[in-house]
């Protein structure tokens, strides 16, 4: 208790050290909780279901990355329901929820809400139980009972938390819809399966002929009976999947792609997490190599003190455990400080759901954190009173008590000491910014890939039409009105339907060239997008031949199809695509008759261009809700409010709340990389000002120790331009060393970082170089302050 009053006091003489110290540490300890309590919500955290280890995801198999070759056959699902001896239950969503289209009528108006269809047992293969009502039963299985379960972020927003909800009725697209329970706090659809999206509402899928019709429609989730894995799990499946396809060849593919749930939802953002945690644990260890060396400074001005003290008895193992009580104490007084600002981080990194990162928006400082940071508190305490300890261990009494002044030397291995830390220091700065300018490169890449359209002053609102049309012509003549409606809104440049933005949803439709034979299983596909003739313009995707959609692809005109030109050339190779006929898959049907070739769009903005094909909404009624895309002729902002009242003037039940800029589209499709960059950055720029103080305090105590040796050599005729040269000269020596270490291990690690860079390699030389000669740039000009003061410094003051 004495040495902790001592220590308490000690530290209250020097605030001005003491505060330096506290927030140099809260600095590293507070990056560390944050990250922490990121990585725990995204990556260590049980997921929110029942004995997650024991389900898996399971997708249709195929080799494209869009929702077509990924889902699979309602009867798909059900013969592995029926028949699978690996999986004790099967459930599953519908992979296209966000095509669909749900208004709830309010008493503030219409407005769109999100709902996922589930098979009736989706929520009890994940082990969730509603903590109002209950789950769907078998007779609302056919879809013939309207009923829907909210989410716990709905019942709280919507309707007060009111615990009287179940049975009461919503208004959805028109009809009333039972609410039979309410789900869980812990569980949240759209942070597991959709992460970024506010999912309300799930109702259920109907297992049928009719939806068994709509093709590849499903994602299913599994739970794995006693003793079975994931890849007995995949082998009983594809068991299954060649007997149906035997029987049922004209289903065309029936695939699966077994893998944990855990490996689904956490897999592909795990090396990127990893990666921020070990950056941040290099950011911890360089504020305690920072704060070690102000340690050593500190224990050298108290040399002679403490000299004094061991002459009169005191023990030297006292001394140490003073010193590092010391610094324990600023460590834990850093890590509360750290602490509050990392609560305040993560909060408002856990509400951005633009990331689309899983489970991101149940990221806490909750006690697992606070663990954490009280771990690493105490860690970084011992570590930086380590050095300082040792020095006093080593220090010799006699030596100090005969010195001059108020201080003693702590001898030539502490200046080695000082040295080495701040060569620590500055090569893991080195080793961050490196990883960090190539993950800012890749970022940067990424936002110059050619979109193939114009994302500027463009907004788009979803139309959901709530009333029912008798023939499809009525409702493309609806949509046709509602876009000359808008039109007519001052501000508009233009204005087009289609049934999905480009860098978001995707299906995929085969599409072949007219009599062309192709192996069975290798027919090509394509993503299909209904527009009306305007949308292409309107977005801005250029024409490279042929024309655009006009009056004169009304419905009862003969089918006709706008392709991509990475479609044109894979399908007529060295040929005019131009009057060629388009065929369907795998009945050969035909498409259409190509009119028109534009350039290409990529379906994800880190994907190469893939086949795309556009329809006429007049001519193909496979859509349900649909996009309006207005372009503005000046600022987007003063436009909104005008469109949404032209919405409501001309249907005042369609939900026109709904709406974002293409900006955004292009900003969300990117945010996981933004988020990895933007951190990372931080975390270096971080680092380098701490090497930068770091390198600051060895020069200038160097100076200090070696002042009358630099008056000695002004007083004989030096140069102030060569002082300033040697000192700086040390400061470089330092810091080449450090850089020289961090370059060798941000090679040694640059592979780790190959699978999250796009369009750089990690051995970019570049990049190194450009980030050594930054780091090396800091130490000079952390090296010329008192290389400067001491250059101006009269000999004759300071040789008195």
């Amino acid at each position: 208790m004495n040495t902790l009053r001592l220590a308490i006091r000690q530290l209250a003489r020097t605030p001005g050290f003491t505060v330096v110290a506290v927030l140099t540490l809260a600095l590293g300890i507070g990056a560390c909780a944050a990250m922490f309590g990121l990585l725990n919500a995204v990556l260590l955290k049980p997921l929110p279901v029942q004995a997650p280890e024991r389900l898996v995801f399971v997708e249709g198999g195929g080799t494209d990355s869009g929702l077509s070759a990924r889902t699979m056959q309602v009867e798909t699902l059900r013969a592995w329901q029926r028949d699978s001896r690996a999986l004790e239950a099967v459930g599953g969503y519908f992979g296209f929820f966000d095509y669909q289209q749900y208004t709830l009528a309010g008493p503030d108006g219409p407005e769109r809400v999100r709902a996922v269809p589930v098979t009736q047992n989706f929520l009890d293969v994940l082990g969730v139980r509603p903590q109002l009502g209950r789950n769907f039963v078998e007779s609302e299985a056919g879809g013939d009972v309207p009923t829907a379960l909210i989410s716990d972020r709905f019942w709280r927003q919507r309707h007060g938390a009111d615990p009287a909800i179940v049975g009461r009725t919503l208004d959805i697209n028109g009809k009333p819809a039972t609410i039979v329970g309410v789900l869980p706090a812990s569980f949240d659809f759209g942070s597991v399966f959709a992460p970024g999206s506010d999912i309300d509402l799930l109702t259920p899928f109907p297992l049928t002929e009719e939806t068994q019709r709509w093709g590849n429609t499903l994602f299913a989730v599994g739970r794995l009976a006693a003793g079975a894995t994931a890849a007995s799990a995949q082998t009983d499946l594809d068991t299954i999947n060649a007997r149906l396809r035997a029987e049922h060849p004209e289903r065309g593919r029936i695939g699966a792609a077994v893998k944990s749930l855990e490996t689904h939802v956490r897999g592909p953002f795990r090396a990127a997490f990893l990666i921020l945690f070990g950056a941040v644990i290099c950011l911890l260890l360089i504020a305690c190599a920072n704060l070690s060396n102000l340690l050593l400074t500190r224990a050298q001005a108290r040399r002679k003190e403490t000299a004094v003290r061991v002459a009169l008895g005191a023990r030297p193992l006292h001394l140490i455990g003073q010193t590092l009580t010391e610094s324990v104490l600023l460590a834990l007084a850093g890590g509360t400080l750290g602490v509050a600002v990392a609560a305040f981080a993560t909060q408002a990194l856990s509400g951005l759901r633009a990331f689309s990162i899983p489970l991101l928006d149940t990221a806490r400082i909750d006690l697992p954190a606070l663990g954490f940071a009280f771990a690493a508190a105490c860690f970084a305490g011992v570590l930086c009173g380590a050095w300082p300890a040792l020095a006093l261990w080593r220090g010799d009494t006699q030596t100090a008590l005969r010195a001059g002044g108020g201080s003693g030397d702590l001898g030539p291995a502490a200046a080695r000491t000082r040295r080495g830390l701040v060569v620590a220091q500055v090569a893991l700065a080195c080793l961050l910014l490196t990883g960090a300018s190539l993950l800012i490169r890749s970022f940067v890449a990424v936002m110059n890939v050619e979109l193939g359209f114009r994302p500027q002053h463009a907004i788009a609102w979803r139309v959901d039409a709530v009333r029912s049309f008798e023939t499809d012509a009525e409702r493309a003549a609806y949509y046709e009105a509602l876009v000359e409606r808008v039109l007519a809104v001052p501000g508009v440049a233009a204005a087009g339907l289609s049934d999905t933005l480009p860098l978001g949803r995707n299906r995929s439709w085969g599409a072949g060239a007219e009599g062309v034979t192709y192996e069975r299983g290798h027919y090509p596909s394509a993503s299909p997008r209904l527009v009306d003739r305007r949308y292409l313009e309107t977005l801005g995707v250029p024409l490279r031949a042929g024309r655009y959609f006009d009056a004169r692809d009304g419905a009862d005109a003969p089918k006709a199809v706008i392709v991509s030109e990475t479609m044109a050339r894979q399908l007529w190779p060295g040929r005019d695509p131009l009057g060629q006929r388009l065929m369907g898959a795998p009945d050969g049907q035909p498409h259409g008759t190509v009119i028109g070739v534009v350039g290409d769009v990529p379906r994800a903005i880190e994907e190469a261009p893939t086949p795309e094909m556009y329809f006429d909404l007049r001519q193909n009624a496979d859509y349900g809700s649909v996009e309006l895309l207005v372009r503005s002729a000046g600022a987007t902002d003063t436009l909104v409010p005008a469109v949404r009242a032209a919405l409501r003037a001309f249907d005042p039940t369609l939900a026109s709340g709904d709406y974002t800029t293409l900006e955004a589209v292009v900003g969300h499709a990117a945010a996981p990389r933004r988020l990895t960059s933007s951190m990372l950055g931080g975390f270096s720029s971080l680092a380098l000002l701490l090497a930068g103080l770091g390198v600051y305090g060895v020069i200038a105590y160097s100076v200090g120790q070696r002042s009358r040796e630099i008056a000695v050599r002004l007083a004989v005729g030096s140069r102030p331009r060569g002082v300033v040269g040697l000192i700086v000269g040390e400061g470089l020596r330092i810091a080449l060393l450090g850089a020289a270490i961090g370059l060798v291990a941000a090679l040694a690690g640059a592979r780790l970082l190959q699978s999250l860079l796009f369009g750089v390699s990690a051995f970019d030389p570049l990049v190194f170089v450009t980030n050594a000669a930054i780091v090396l740039g800091v130490a000079v000009l952390a090296a010329l302050l008192p290389a400067l003061r001491a250059a101006a410094t009269h000999p004759g003051t300071a040789l008195r």
